[in-house]
C-alpha cells in the first residue's frame, strides 16, 4: 500500500463541501398518528442526484434530486447529514 500524503478524510474533500453522499430518510404520518413512520432510506450524490430504497426492499428510486424522490413517495424527506457539520468545518483547509 502506497503512502499517503493526506488522510483519505481530506482527500474527498473539494473545495468548502465534502465529496460524499448524505443520507436522508422518507417518512410519512400514518392516518391519526403523531408520530411519522420511516418508508424509505436515500442518499444525495455529491452531483446532487439520489437513490432512495424503500424499508421493505423492494422500491428503488434513482432521481435528480432528493426532493424528486419524496415526490415519488409521497413522503416528507428528512435530513439525517447536514451539509457540513461544524466540527467537519473546523477541519477544512
Amino acid at each position: 500500500m502506497a503512502l499517503r500524503t493526506a488522510p483519505l478524510r481530506e482527500q474527498l474533500m473539494i473545495g468548502q463541501h465534502l465529496a460524499v453522499p448524505r443520507r436522508f430518510a422518507l417518512a410519512r404520518y400514518a392516518d391519526g398518528d403523531d408520530s411519522p413512520a420511516v418508508i424509505a432510506w436515500g442518499i444525495e450524490l455529491p452531483n446532487g442526484s439520489a437513490v432512495s430504497v424503500g424499508i421493505d426492499g423492494e422500491a428503488v428510486a434513482v432521481c435528480s434530486r432528493a426532493t424528486h424522490c419524496e415526490l415519488i413517495y409521497d413522503a416528507e424527506l428528512v435530513w439525517i447529514d447536514g451539509k457540513v457539520s461544524d466540527s467537519e468545518k473546523e477541519t477544512l483547509p
